[in-house]
C-alpha cells in the first residue's frame, strides 16, 4: 500500500481511507457468510386416486353380503326340513336340525369365499342363520294364524293340537282358559316368539361355531 494518498497526505499505516480526503485507500472484500444450503423438505406422498385404501368388510356379520346370502339359504333348507319332520312326527330332530344348519352355514360360507373362519365368526354366521329361521318361521305362524282366525278353525285347530300332546284333564282345561282370554292368549304368544328367537338362535349358533371348528384350517403346531 502506498504511504501517501493521492491528495498529498501521509496514510496511517493499515488505514483503510485517507483520513484527508476521505478516499478508500485498499479494496475491502466483503466476505459474505455462507448460508448452508437448505435441505430440501420431502413432500408428503399422496396416494393415487385409484389406490385408496379399502375398506375390509366385516367378516360374517350382517354388513357381510355372502354371510347374509348364506344364512338366508341355510334358513330356507332349515325350514323346509323341520316343516317335513313335524309332518313325519318327528319334531323332536329340530335342535339337530338347528345344529346341522349353522355347520352348514359356516362351511358353505368358507367354501364360497375362501376365507377361513374362527370360532367366534362361525357362530355370528350361524346366527345369522338362526335369525333368518326365526323370522321365516314367524311368518309362516303368523299367516297359518290368520288364515284359521279368517276360516274360523282356529279354535278347533288347538283343540286338535291339544288333543295330540296327551295331556291331562286339567292341563286342557287350563290351555282352553288361556286362549279364551286375550290378555292372556297374547301374553302367551309374546313369550312364546321370545322363547323360539333364543331357542333357534342359540342353536344354529353352536352349529355355526362347531363348523367353523372342525373343517377351518388346522394350525400347525
Amino acid at each position: 500500500m502506498s504511504e501517501f494518498c493521492t491528495c498529498g497526505a501521509k496514510l496511517v499505516e493499515d488505514a483503510l481511507f485517507c483520513h484527508r480526503c476521505g478516499r478508500p485507500v485498499r479494496e475491502l472484500v466483503a466476505a459474505e457468510a455462507e448460508e448452508p444450503p437448505a435441505e430440501p423438505h420431502p413432500e408428503p406422498a399422496v396416494a393415487p386416486a385409484g389406490d385408496a385404501p379399502l375398506v375390509e368388510e366385516t367378516a360374517a356379520a350382517f354388513q357381510s353380503g355372502a354371510a347374509v346370502r348364506v344364512g338366508f339359504l341355510v334358513a330356507v333348507l332349515v325350514q323346509l326340513a323341520s316343516t317335513l319332520s313335524a309332518l313325519a312326527g318327528a319334531s323332536v330332530l329340530m335342535p339337530l336340525l338347528l345344529l346341522g344348519g349353522g355347520f352348514y352355514a359356516a362351511v358353505l360360507y368358507m367354501r364360497r369365499t375362501g376365507a377361513p373362519l374362527t370360532v367366534i365368526e362361525g357362530a355370528r354366521v350361524g346366527w345369522i342363520t338362526g335369525i333368518f329361521t326365526f323370522v321365516i318361521t314367524t311368518v309362516f305362524f303368523t299367516a297359518g294364524m290368520a288364515a284359521l282366525t279368517a276360516s274360523g278353525d282356529l279354535g278347533r285347530a288347538w283343540e286338535e293340537s291339544l288333543a295330540k300332546m296327551n295331556l291331562s284333564s286339567d292341563a286342557i282345561e287350563r290351555f282352553r282358559k288361556m286362549i279364551s282370554d286375550p290378555k292372556t292368549f297374547a301374553f302367551t304368544l309374546i313369550a312364546g316368539l321370545i322363547f323360539q328367537f333364543f331357542f333357534l338362535t342359540i342353536f344354529c349358533s353352536l352349529g355355526g361355531a362347531l363348523g367353523a371348528r372342525l373343517r377351518g384350517p388346522r394350525q400347525q403346531p
